[in-house]
């Protein structure tokens, strides 16, 4: 897996392209990977590997649920680069 500054500049750019949103979830769980791809990273989640599933409700003309898988490492730049934009 990459470093922490290749990750955290791809959590970034998840979130500059709209590929994750900027807002913290509705609700998070927790629990081994089960082989999804990773929305910041792109790489597989392993067996052997904690996997944090982040779910959205999404409101609108098209209301429903938006999940998204990531690794725990790829959450938390996921988080930092969250706060990032923010102060921006």
């Amino acid at each position: 897996m990459a470093d922490e500054l290749t990750i955290r500049e791809k959590a970034r750019e998840a979130i500059r392209i709209g590929r994750l949103p900027s807002r913290r979830p509705d609700r998070t769980f927790g629990g081994p990977g089960n082989g999804a791809s990773c929305s910041v990273c792109g790489e597989a989640i392993t067996r052997d590997q904690m996997e944090l599933e982040i779910e959205f409700n999404r409101h609108g003309s098209t209301p429903g649920l938006d999940r998204y898988h990531l690794h725990t490492r790829c959450f938390v730049a996921w988080g930092a680069a969250r706060d990032d934009n923010a102060g921006a």
